[in-house]
């Protein structure tokens, strides 16, 4: 159900703007071995290609692997935490790159698992490291004629009219959005640490905004959508994506100064679940049936169930939440 909203939406976008989205998902995982729990590779060494290069049988072969299954990576790096790496795919449209990091999240789980290796999707596996796992959506729009309709080189942030729209609805519907990015108890470690985005807002510089505005060299201008964490489901954070800023178009919103932190994130899955259901325009976007489905599996089978548990220890919830969660994805 997901992708075929995803479809809908591109649909929706081609039809009543002329438009077409190109986006790259890049996914920060950890792998550790499967036997011992080591971290694979390095120890919190971040962009060290003397890790990568000492793995390179592994990590080499892994690239090649999901080239040879059409999963086109563009990079991939050693990030913050230990044993976690971070692949970015090529520049793709439509509903390409979705496709591509769904395939790439259980395509690789299986290839380390048969290297006695454990890709760790789940957000937030050791509460003392520094850093989460991350899930970042960068996109542009482009119409008929190859023009990027986000930029305006005459704009002091290089933004066009109808991209300060479309960003201002993405801000507006976050915490709406914040339920499909971050769909799990576990994911909310992220929010605001150490850095996750803690309010609904957008910058050029700064990193622990929502949403960040790229302006390159070349004039190229693109947003990256920075709430979700590397548990969520492509197809719903590329729809929301669409369904938000199709809806700050379509009412003209206006975008908030960079860096405005007047609303606050929901801390918990409970709260934003919340806010998903009482945020009606992108529910009805969406669709009514599928958010109901989402936000009742939620409700029913994580927040219920994790609520009987609020008297362990931080300690002992993890331990909880890593039996729950576990999975590639």
């Amino acid at each position: 159900m997901p992708r075929e909203t995803v479809l809908t939406l591109l649909q929706q976008l081609q039809e009543e703007f002329g438009l077409t989205i190109r986006s790259a998902f890049e996914v920060e995982f950890g792998i550790r071995d499967a036997q011992t729990g080591k971290s694979f590779a390095h120890e919190a060494k971040y962009a060290s290609s003397v890790a990568i290069q000492a793995s390179g049988d592994i990590l080499f072969d892994l690239v090649e692997s999901m080239q040879d299954i059409g999963i086109k990576i563009d990079t991939l790096m050693t990030e913050y935490g230990a044993g976690q790496f971070e692949v970015t795919c090529d520049i793709t449209e439509g509903i390409e790159p979705a496709d591509m990091i769904a395939d790439f999240k259980t395509a690789s789980y299986v290839y380390l698992q048969k290297k006695g290796l454990y890709a760790e999707f789940m957000t937030c596996v050791e509460p003392d490291i520094g850093s989460r796992n991350g899930f970042h959506l960068n996109f542009s729009l482009w119409d008929a004629k190859g023009r990027n309709v986000l930029a305006d080189p005459e704009d002091q942030e290089k933004l066009s009219e109808f991209g300060r729209h479309w960003l201002a609805g993405m801000i507006d519907h976050c915490p709406a959005m914040l339920a499909l990015s971050s769909p799990t108890v576990n994911c909310y470690r992220r929010v605001g640490f150490p850095s996750g985005p803690r309010f609904a807002n957008w910058s050029q510089k700064a990193r622990k905004v929502s949403f960040r505005l790229k302006v390159e060299a070349n004039g190229n201008v693109y947003i990256e959508n920075r709430i979700p964490s590397s548990a969520s489901n492509p197809y719903l954070v590329l729809a929301s994506t669409l369904a938000a800023g199709m809806d700050g178009v379509r009412r003209k919103l206006e975008l908030p100064p960079p860096g405005e932190d007047n609303i606050r994130l929901p801390a918990t899955l409970e709260e934003a679940l919340d806010a998903l259901e009482a945020d009606t325009r992108l529910t009805e976007a969406l669709g009514d049936r599928m958010v109901q489905m989402f936000i009742y599996t939620k409700r029913t089978f994580e927040v219920e169930e994790f609520k009987s548990l609020r008297e362990l220890s931080d300690e002992e919830m993890l331990l909880k939440e890593k039996q729950y969660y576990y999975l590639p994805f």
